[in-house]
């Protein structure tokens, strides 16, 4: 490859990194309410699974953790912050006495929606700001680009 385009290149990369770099930095937890980031999305995941699955008593740790890609341990450290703000409960599920259902409480169950109407708001807004297709035409490059990273990585593996 030409020393031009091997630059170009290089340098097509570290604008790519910077960007994703900048994307992850946006700090989106003024718009939470008292909890941070983690916490939203546990529960979040957890009023999905009760809409979901209105019959059951809550979500195990272990299926939580599971869902939310974390290890059991972290997903029990951040349960345990949500406790004692009263946000979320706890209860033994009366079948196998080993297993915890963790579940909303009223005031989890607020502030999980407040939140999710805030942000709601600020991606509706950040959609319109830049065009839904827009939008969809970068999903689908950030997917495309994701397939060939694993691709080549795979191929990295195997030759190594």
């Amino acid at each position: 490859m030409e020393d031009a385009n091997l630059a170009n290149l290089e340098f097509s990369h570290t604008r790519l990194v910077q960007a994703f770099h900048r994307i992850r930095k946006v700090n989106i937890s003024v718009m939470m309410d008292d909890v941070s980031q983690s916490e939203y999305f546990a529960l979040l995941c957890i009023s999905k699974d009760q809409r979901e699955n209105p019959e059951r008593e809550g979500i195990f740790v272990s299926e939580l953790a599971e869902k939310l890609r974390i290890a059991p341990s972290q997903a029990s450290r951040t349960l345990r912050n949500l406790e004692k703000r009263k946000l979320v409960g706890r209860s033994v599920d009366t079948k196998d006495r080993r297993n915890t259902y963790v579940y909303l409480t009223e005031e989890g169950q607020q502030i999980c929606e407040r939140t999710r109407k805030r942000i709601r708001a600020y991606v509706n807004k950040v959609y319109d700001d830049i065009g839904g297709n827009r939008i969809e035409e970068l999903i689908q490059i950030c997917n495309e680009l994701a397939d060939a990273m694993e691709r080549e990585l795979e191929t990295y593996t195997k030759n190594d």
